[in-house]
Formats: C-alpha cells, structure tokens, sequence
C-alpha cells in the first residue's frame, strides 16, 4: 500500500516537475510547423502556403484588435461606474473608497507576484 501511495506521488510530482511555460516563440515555432506539415499532406504549392499564412496573420490582428476594443469598452465602463459612485457618496466617503480600492489593487498584485514567482519556482 505504501509503495503505491509513494508511486503515485513520484508519479504526481513528475508531471508537475515537467510543466512548461509557452512562449511566443513556442508558439511561432508551431504555428510554423502546422503550416509546414500542412504543405505535405494537401500538397500545396509556395503561393499557397503564402496566401494561408498571409490569413492567419490577418485573423490574428484581427482577434488582436477585438481584444483591444473589448480592453478600452472595460476601461470605459470603470470610468462610468466610478463617475456614478463620485455621485452617490460623500467626499469623505468617496476617500476613503478610493483609498480602500487601492489597498484592495496592491493586494492583487502582491497575491499575483507571489503567485507568479511560484509558479517560475514549479517550472524550473
């Protein structure tokens, strides 16, 4: 029973232990070999693959561009709700407000570094 606990811990830790972080050139690199392996099997010819890589990129900024409006819409939207909450409170209120948002931000940020540089921990 024990060496099957201990199996499967090993096990557990293992998978752990080879987690990757992925990054642009990662992806570039399989973005690159998709195109490549997609030339073999259909047969394309260069003009091809350069048309496809030519839309992919296209549908990349695209997608580029539609989160950057959703960012700014958000940003607006916290704008708006910040005017409505100068409306209702106090100024006193509204200080304090503000100084709780910001005890609130420096928290997630803290919470999100030491997150951050446990997972860099789990990696290497």
């Amino acid at each position: 029973m024990k060496k099957i606990i201990l199996s499967a811990a090993f096990l557990g830790l293992g998978v752990f232990g080879f987690a990757q972080q992925t990054t642009k050139a990662d992806f570039t690199q399989k973005r690159a070999e998709k195109l490549q392996q997609m030339k073999q099997e259909l047969n394309l010819s260069d003009a091809q693959v350069a048309q496809i890589k030519a839309l992919h990129e296209a549908k990349a900024a695209e997608r580029q561009q539609n989160v950057s409006a959703k960012k700014e819409d958000r940003m607006q939207k916290m704008k708006q709700n910040e005017a409505e909450m100068q409306k209702i409170l106090t100024p006193e209120q509204y200080k304090k407000f503000q100084e709780l948002k910001a005890k609130k931000m420096a928290e997630r940020k803290e919470n999100f570094k030491g997150r951050k540089s446990a997972d860099a921990a789990v990696v290497k």
